[in-house]
């Protein structure tokens, strides 16, 4: 299997699509509560007033998740790609990273239970700092 420079963009892809498919839960969970009645839209503007269902809380966590650490994967992934460094174990870090994010997400999004969304959590952000510290190393 020949490796190319621009391999890396695939597991990019599929993290900004998590992420969107992250956006598209979190806005539905917030329709359905305003529609519901849970919510009211004055409840966004400052997210200030009743209790928001824990459904809507999940979404907005996780979707705000996906705004703090996936950011320095992508940063990552591209000076890889941009230092002409990709190869095969860069890019299967890169799957990990994706795969064990989705992970955290699934737990997170539906049962919810820390022990096993911490793993998830510490094994992507193992592979991630694997991924810098491997970068450095070898410009």
């Amino acid at each position: 299997m020949t490796i190319q420079i621009h391999d890396l963009f695939y597991p990019m892809l599929a993290m900004l699509f998590w992420t969107f498919l992250a956006m598209l839960r979190n806005m539905y969970v917030r329709i359905r509560a305003v529609r519901k009645g849970q919510l009211t839209n004055e409840y966004f503007e400052l997210f200030r007033g009743p209790e928001p269902p824990e459904e809507v809380v999940k979404a907005g966590n996780h979707f705000k998740n996906l705004m703090e650490i996936p950011p320095l994967f992508y940063i990552v992934a591209l000076a890889v790609m941009l230092t002409g460094k990709t190869d095969i174990i860069f890019l299967v870090m890169a799957w990990s990273f994706v795969v064990f994010r989705v992970g955290q997400g699934m737990v997170h999004l539906t049962f919810n239970k820390v022990p096993p969304r911490f793993i998830f959590f510490l094994l992507g952000n193992i592979v991630l700092l694997a991924m810098w510290i491997r970068l450095a190393i070898m410009l």
